[in-house]
């Protein structure tokens, strides 16, 4: 509850600040998750910014959108920011799925060099087949079921991103994507598990920094 608490915090502070500029030759975008926005990652990205010459930039979706409005922010933001510059990604929970969507079935792969997710359910959680009442076809919970077109389409069609550098961190707690295991099984990619860390507690965890850092830069 204290993350959850600490990511209300955190959206409520950043709602007049100003759209950064983005330095350098390689920006990083944070794409959050279901029911959250883009100022939950400001302690994470500050710590990238610190450690790695790279800018850092986040979006925001709102929880009714329909899951291919939210890949349609993460290709605008690309297309805006790319120019003269090479992009990777940070995606925590459903934003990791969104990311892997642009990434596989958007043609994201050629802008995109790494990407790192959070507690993504690449294998779908059932937590989605009871959160918030019934699945309206189309949704961001609907993406995310097991069973779902987006998770059976980004099993199958992997290689599409192939050149994308692909890290996983695996929230052993978790109680979002459930079951956890879920979080780590994407093809071809660098896993690390965090036993005793939480869905939320990942975006404040200083382990899962270290990860995100080292699969930005690897």
């Amino acid at each position: 509850m204290r993350a959850v608490a600490r990511q209300g915090q955190l959206i409520a502070a950043a709602r007049n600040r100003a759209t950064p500029t983005i330095p350098g030759e390689r920006v990083v975008i944070f794409v959050h998750g279901f029911m959250a926005a883009g100022p939950v990652f400001d302690p994470m990205r500050a710590f990238v910014e610190q450690r790695a010459p790279v800018g850092t930039i986040d979006i925001t979706y709102g929880p009714l959108e329909r899951f291919d409005r939210a890949v349609d922010r993460l290709a605008s933001i690309v297309d805006r920011v790319a120019e003269g510059r090479r992009v990777d990604i940070v995606g925590h929970s459903l934003g990791g799925i969104v990311a892997r969507w642009y990434l596989q079935e958007r043609g994201g792969a050629t802008h995109v060099d790494r990407l790192v997710t959070l507690a993504s359910p690449h294998a779908g959680t059932r937590a989605a087949r009871v959160a918030m009442g019934p699945l309206v076809a189309g949704s961001l919970l609907e993406a995310i079921r097991p069973d779902s077109h987006v998770i059976r389409m980004l099993r199958e069609g992997r290689a599409r991103a192939s050149r994308v550098l692909h890290t996983a961190v695996v929230a052993g707690l978790d109680r979002m994507v459930t079951p956890p295991e879920s979080a780590a099984s994407i093809d071809d990619a660098t896993i690390h598990w965090l036993d005793d860390v939480g869905h939320n507690e990942m975006l404040f965890e200083p382990r899962a920094f270290a990860h995100v850092h080292d699969g930005l830069t690897r």
